[in-house]
């Protein structure tokens, strides 16, 4: 893992931190917070894969903004099912943005895999609260898949 690769997981825990905070908190994340978040995973894909790797960064970003926010729009519409609100959407594009297409696709899965289990736990728990952190999982599955990406390079 090289110093630029440090210095980008340094940052995304740096930028992920407050959004996370902030959602504990029950509070709005700012939405300049979720565009930093994306910029700079950009910016760093630009230092380490050249302009067009930034450029597929970006449209991976975008590509799941439009993705996630017509689906759920759908299965709101269709069957009254809200699995992600406005803010879980965004952090998941940013995370594509800064992850770039395979790194997007293992986060879902990821993000996905993590959903299922800490439902699994808190029905066994019979907690009152059903619904996981969606926030914290997306975040948890953004850092992995970037820690990864350090590691294979």
């Amino acid at each position: 893992m090289t110093g630029v690769q440090l210095i980008a997981i340094s940052t995304l825990i740096l930028i992920l931190l407050p959004i996370i905070v902030l959602e504990w908190e029950q509070r709005n994340v700012p939405n300049w917070l979720y565009l930093l978040l994306g910029a700079a995973g950009i910016a760093f894909t630009l230092t380490s894969r050249g302009l067009g790797g930034a450029i597929v960064s970006l449209a991976a970003g975008i590509a799941i903004l439009l993705l996630l926010a017509g689906a759920i729009a759908y299965m709101r519409r269709t069957w009254k099912l809200r699995l992600l609100s406005g803010g879980q959407i965004k952090l998941m594009a940013a995370g594509a943005a800064w992850l770039g297409p395979v790194g997007t696709a293992l986060m879902l899965s990821l993000a996905i895999l993590l959903f299922v289990i800490s439902v699994i736990f808190l029905r066994i728990r019979k907690k009152a609260v059903l619904r996981p952190d969606s926030e914290a999982i997306a975040a948890i599955a953004i850092l992995i898949v970037q820690v990864h990406q350090g590691l294979a390079t």
